[in-house]
């Protein structure tokens, strides 16, 4: 019994080491992802949801959706001002 509680000890301990652990996003308005999600709207399954910015550069945002099934990336433009451009497809 004391190795099957050791194993699962063992296990779970590498489980969750294996966790990437989430980097937060550079100084930018939490908005701008969503937007960016809603730009996205019409080309995501219904019952997507906005998990949150993935990588960001003055020119280019791309965000996290999880689309039901699998986590996937979505990019948008940005104007030279850091606003919102256009949905990349």
């Amino acid at each position: 019994m004391r190795i099957l509680t050791t194993t699962g000890y063992l296990v779970l301990t590498a489980v969750l080491v294996a966790c990437d652990q989430q980097h937060p996003a550079p100084d930018i308005d939490p908005m701008l992802g969503r937007e960016c999600f809603e730009s996205h709207r019409a080309s995501v399954e219904p019952g997507a949801q906005y998990e949150g910015i993935e990588k960001y550069t003055p020119d280019m945002l791309t965000i996290r959706v999880m689309n039901g099934v699998e986590v996937v990336t979505l990019e948008c433009g940005l104007n030279p001002d850091g606003t919102l451009g256009d949905a990349v497809k």
